[in-house]
């Protein structure tokens, strides 16, 4: 199982080359990620964007890879979108990563019925953090707005996928809650019991759910003790599903900003991994999604 993010790095050497596409790439982020990523042989890269700004970006950051892209001129951003997806289309690429366009209008073009990446699966942002444990996954607070019970299986099904590509063979997944027991006015406890019943669905795909749990019962062993929980998730969780994204967005940004741990973020379900990053994420963030938007390639 990898359990640190440095473990997912080296992972990712081993695996057979693959080419990002990086739409609207005329950013420093972006660039100095691309970057790192060939100085560590992790990917190869497809540069769409305005091609002087992309080059003086590289020249700046190390003037030593100034020939080591593929670059294609285009000034237009909604443009760079559709020849992103069209490389992936063409198999000239295999994952994207957000460049310097908003989130939805990326998310607009992957969802395009006759040009787009769907295929007919829910598509759900999938988060990984790391503490001096592991790392633990989680959705959704990017994407779904307020899942019912069919897209919150969808999340956790895409999670769950991510979790077997880090080599989890059956993560525990909790479905987080304010509360542990069902309670009529709050909607999203008897959501979280309904799906924890459904053994059958969760053996079959492999993973072990359980719900509703608050937080610290999630994953302290301590608490759950304390309050006298017995679940084979809690205390123990991989994988934590929010209620809505409200929880899961407010949930990802303390834990970057506040707590100041390393992430990545990774878009399941459609045709390629998409790599969903903040503009304002840093270049090591983006360089650790790429790395998990590779492994998720195999």
């Amino acid at each position: 199982m990898i359990k640190s993010f440095d473990e997912l790095l080296k992972k990712a050497k081993k695996l057979p080359s693959k080419k990002v596409v990086i739409p609207a790439a005329d950013t420093k982020s972006s660039v100095k990620a691309a970057i790192l990523a060939k100085k560590q042989d992790i990917a190869d890269f497809l540069l769409i964007g305005n091609k002087s700004e992309i080059q003086n970006l590289i020249e700046n950051i190390d003037a030593n890879f100034m020939n080591s892209f593929e670059i294609i001129d285009e000034p237009d951003s909604e443009k760079c979108i559709q020849r992103g997806i069209e490389a992936i289309h063409n198999n000239k690429a295999d994952l994207i990563l957000k460049g310097k366009t908003d989130t939805s209008q990326l998310m607009k073009a992957v969802l395009d019925k006759e040009n787009g990446l769907q295929t007919g699966n829910i598509l759900s942002d999938v988060f990984l953090f790391e503490t001096k444990e592991r790392l633990t996954l989680m959705s959704d607070g990017g994407i779904v707005l307020y899942p019912n019970i069919e897209e919150k299986l969808g999340l956790i099904k895409n999670a769950v996928a991510v979790a077997h590509h880090l080599e989890n063979p059956k993560p525990k997944v909790a479905l987080l809650c304010a509360i542990e027991k069902p309670n009529s006015k709050m909607p999203s406890t008897i959501d979280a019991d309904k799906i924890s019943k459904m053994s059958k669905k969760w053996k079959k795909i492999g993973c072990i759910v359980d719900g509703p749990l608050a937080l610290d019962n999630a994953i302290s062993k301590s608490a759950a003790k304390i309050k006298d929980i017995k679940s084979p998730v809690a205390g123990d969780a991989d994988i934590l599903i929010m209620p809505n994204i409200e929880a899961g967005n407010i949930f990802g940004k303390a834990l970057t900003y506040y707590a100041h741990l390393r992430v990545a973020h990774i878009l399941i379900g459609a045709k390629a991994p998409i790599l969903i990053t903040s503009r304002a994420d840093d270049a090591e963030t983006k360089l650790l999604s790429i790395a998990l938007g590779i492994i998720c390639t195999e």
